[in-house]
């Protein structure tokens, strides 16, 4: 929070989820909460796993993108 003309007011709230998965097969870009999916796995010790499924096209070939210091 932060003070303004001596009231105090929450600061801003980002709505926007950062981009961090890249579609190979169709070229999106998308927020990891839009890819991530959990499916059933008999043999997994919890019976289900997560996977990254691309909401566009249910492609698996998705890339996790990563930060570079020198972008432009």
């Amino acid at each position: 929070m932060r003070a303004i003309n001596g009231s105090a007011q929450k600061a801003p709230v980002n709505t926007f989820a950062p981009i961090t998965h890249w579609c190979r097969q169709c070229d999106s870009h998308y927020p990891t909460h839009r890819v991530c999916r959990i499916v059933p796995a008999p043999v997994s010790p919890d019976s289900e796993v997560g996977v990254l499924i691309c909401p566009k096209c249910s492609s698996y070939d998705i890339e996790e993108l990563q930060e570079v210091s020198d972008a432009q």
